[in-house]
């Protein structure tokens, strides 16, 4: 009796397992996945992601998962990356940058506008940024410093708050 209670235990499991691997996930039969960008050879830091260097990938995820960080094709390119990124895996969000559009040390125009007065000058970031960064400025004249944002066409503009 218990060597019959045995093997039809057994039996059940076999059959519970064929059936598990018979029938997948309807979830996972249906949707594809994602698709990500990864990158295709090491990318080093300081290194522009382009087309040349990224390749689709398919990310099998449930339909519950938020978005993944490099679905965006264009959320990547143009960027400078960080840290060493690995071959085939995912791009974390803060491994890469947006490239700089003022250099450390370098001369650009300051402007400061108001309602009442525009100011235009020259200043010497302290520190490299992109677009819509805030940086420390020098004024070469008078050798204060301030703070300024980084402008889309290389300028560096005074908030008045």
């Amino acid at each position: 009796m218990i060597c019959l209670r045995v093997i039809r235990d057994a039996i059940v499991r076999a059959v519970a397992l064929a059936a598990m691997c018979t029938f997948p996930d309807a979830a996972h039969a249906l949707d594809p996945g994602r698709t990500i960008f990864v990158p295709r050879a090491v990318i080093y830091p300081g290194d522009k992601l382009t087309d040349a260097n990224l390749i689709e990938r398919q990310l099998l995820v449930t339909p519950d998962n938020p978005p993944v960080f490099g679905e965006r094709e264009q959320d990547l390119l143009g960027k400078v990356a960080r840290r060493t990124l690995l071959p085939g895996e995912l791009i974390p969000e803060n491994g890469i940058r947006a490239q700089d559009l003022v250099k450390q040390g370098r001369t650009y125009k300051l402007t400061y506008s108001s309602k009442f007065l525009s100011i235009t000058g020259v200043g010497v970031p302290l520190q490299s940024g992109s677009e819509g960064e805030i940086i420390s400025v020098r004024n070469p004249e008078s050798g204060i410093i301030i703070k300024a944002r980084v402008k889309s066409d290389q300028t560096l503009t005074v908030d008045d708050r």
